[in-house]
């Protein structure tokens, strides 16, 4: 899908904003800081959702991030800038520095301090390598106890060496106890979003399941092939059932998502090629795509394709929480016009914005600024969107985050509901509620991360 350039190079991308951008450009005079935040505001009149906030004369000479804050819609918690834009165009395919594994922040009521616990670990990553999985506690990082000011700048620390402290859950005293500490090396690791997947036959059916962390496309599309590799095994294997985990899925990029869905859909629905989501832009983009591309624009609609993997669903399944966001609400709405989708656990994060990812490699002169504003706004087929408070599963489930159960476990409570409502079996067994009240810590990085990205 090609889009046209708009006076400046569009580049997308499925990147945070690290933890501090600077203040100001390291060694930029009063005269590069006027260039970039000039360059800034005419991207932000052109592409910026709510861009009649965008003031016609700013005042470009106050430091970069205090302008670029200046210009945000109040609500808009998404938009972001970045002062490494190279760092961005990794991030764009899928290179991230880290160890490897996905962390839920958590504490306990009226205490400060955080344990973090371990949602899954990826493959061949170093937290792999070590037994560092899923249902794993760590309390201290690199010898400092985690706590409510500090756990997204250990977490996040950019020191290769990392040392963290694990402890087990002691259910008889309501505390986590120290047990080990373990070393990893961190490093720019290329993270296939297939963390895991499985074919669990339960009375004559076969059930694929599958964890997908974030919705990539890799280096010449190498997680598409890997995703697509999955379904075609599926296919082959006669699966006809599948529960799709998008528990720690923040987003991604569309065309990792338009991928996916060509494969769920009905073959009827990809064959006519029916609508998938459509955009809505600031008036004046809105009008620009219009008059010039007409109203089947790919930048306007988005729309299914044929795939020879496609696995033939009348229904498919679908795990959630509030950090399912973005394009994994997408997916999820995009393709219940069509199909019986079945969604277990909680509700979504409530994302149904888009971003391009606007680089200044094009500009003039020439900076390493990338911004990343809010630009547009999606809805499916039948008109659905504002789903401020996420999207309701149809059945509430929460999961054990004390006691969770090994990536795939037929035993785990979410994966063991969608097993039962596809054979008729037993109802299994409800978890046991925690013994103390855990609060989920927010996580803005990873919610950066997950902002839908145009390709």
């Amino acid at each position: 899908m090609q889009f046209r350039i708009l006076f400046f190079s569009l580049l997308f991308s499925t990147l945070l904003l690290a933890s501090g951008c600077k203040d100001n450009p390291s060694g930029n005079d009063e005269e590069e800081i006027f260039e970039i935040n000039s360059w800034i505001h005419q991207n932000m009149e052109l592409y910026y959702f709510w861009n009649e906030r965008v003031p016609e004369e700013p005042n470009v000479t106050i430091p970069t991030p205090v302008f670029f804050n200046s210009m945000l819609e109040p609500t808009d918690e998404f938009s972001y800038y970045s002062d490494d834009a190279q760092t961005l165009l990794q991030e764009l395919n899928g290179s991230s520095f880290t160890a490897g594994f996905s962390p839920y922040f958590g504490r306990f009521s009226n205490s400060n301090n955080v344990f973090i616990v371990v949602e899954f670990s990826y493959p061949n990553s170093p937290a792999k390598e070590a037994g560092i999985e899923r249902g794993d506690f760590i309390v201290e990082i690199n010898g400092q106890e985690i706590n409510t000011t500090n756990y997204l700048d250990l977490y996040y620390s950019e020191s290769p060496t990392t040392t963290y402290t694990l402890a087990e859950y002691d259910s008889s005293q309501n505390t986590l106890v120290e047990t080990e500490t373990v070393e990893l090396t961190k490093g720019e690791l290329n993270l296939d979003p297939v963390v895991y997947s499985d074919i669990i036959e339960e009375n004559g059916t076969k059930i694929g399941y599958l964890l997908y962390a974030r919705f990539l496309t890799g280096e010449n599309d190498q997680f598409i092939e890997s995703l697509d590799n999955v379904i075609s095994d599926f296919k082959s294997a006669g699966v006809n059932e599948l529960v799709i985990d998008l528990r720690y899925n923040p987003g991604g990029r569309i065309t990792a998502a338009t991928n996916f869905a060509n494969a769920l859909a009905p073959p009827s629905v990809t064959s006519n090629e029916e609508v998938f989501v459509r955009y809505e832009y600031n008036e004046n983009l809105e009008n620009y795509y219009i008059q010039n591309e007409g109203l089947d624009s790919p930048n306007l609609v988005a729309r299914f394709s044929d795939d020879p993997n496609n696995l033939n669903l009348d229904r498919v399944y679908f795990l959630t929480t509030s950090s399912s966001a973005s394009a994994s609400e997408l997916l999820i709405n995009g393709l219940t016009p069509y199909m019986d989708v079945i969604s277990i656990g909680t509700p979504t994060f409530g994302k149904f914005y888009g971003s391009y990812v606007l680089t200044g490699e094009n500009a003039n002169p020439p900076n390493n600024y990338a911004i990343v504003p809010v630009t547009l706004k999606y809805s499916n087929a039948a008109g659905f969107s504002d789903f401020r408070d996420g999207l309701a599963p149809d059945y509430t489930i929460e999961e054990d985050i004390l006691a969770l159960k090994a990536v795939g476990d037929t035993t785990d409570v979410m994966i063991a509901k969608a097993i039962q409502l596809i054979t008729g079996g037993d109802e299994p067994p409800a978890k046991l509620s925690a013994p103390l009240f855990i609060e989920k810590l927010n996580d803005p990085i990873r919610l950066k991360r997950g902002n839908i990205f145009f390709d």
